[in-house]
């Protein structure tokens, strides 16, 4: 494989989902970041004094808004940016696993409901910023944070994973590979 099948990959990806409409957006995405949340339900650590919802619950809301079912979308994202937030700080690479998987939730909600969400009082104004911007748009941009934590990765953008020895390019570009035939059949 060479290099630029990454980029390549991403830009294909990019046209196809360009032409989708929002919903075929999030119903396509949903089901690349569906088999991450039984993860990320497990985590069951207090991060906050005063958290709106527990991390299952704001993952049950995810599962309830991608069934069309009401919840408090709000709630569910400020949760899911907390864990992002707070697991990415860690240096387990397991807890970035979890914190990748709970930014690529957070920000499924926010392009499914099509409106900027509720985040916790310390990330106000910066949740746009939590998926890596190197895609062209937000679809590509969760489907490029997802090739890494697919492939059970910390996130580095490809270019940069050409250079370094520890980062595994070939399972990121295998795993975007997996979801480039999941997204177009």
């Amino acid at each position: 494989m060479t290099d630029t099948t990454y980029s390549e990959l991403l830009e294909t990806i990019d046209e196809f989902a360009g032409k989708l409409d929002l919903h075929e957006q999030a119903a396509c995405l949903y089901g690349l970041i569906a088999p991450l949340l039984d993860r990320v339900e497990q985590e069951d650590e207090e991060l906050s004094d005063e958290p709106v919802l527990s991390t299952a619950d704001a993952v049950q809301g995810i599962r309830k808004a991608a069934a069309g079912e009401p919840t408090d979308v709000d709630a569910v994202h400020e949760q899911l940016t907390e864990v992002g937030l707070c697991y990415s700080e860690d240096q387990d690479p397991e807890r970035h696993i979890v914190s990748q998987s709970a930014y690529a939730s957070a920000a499924w909600l926010r392009l499914r409901t099509g409106r900027t969400l509720r985040t916790t009082r310390y990330l106000e104004g910066d949740d746009e910023d939590l998926i890596p911007p190197f895609a062209p748009s937000t679809f590509t941009q969760i489907v490029d944070l997802l090739a890494w934590t697919r492939s059970g990765q910390v996130y580095c953008h490809w270019e940069d994973a050409t250079t370094a020895p520890e980062d595994d390019l070939p399972a990121a570009t295998r795993e975007l590979q997996v979801m480039h035939l999941e997204i177009t059949t």
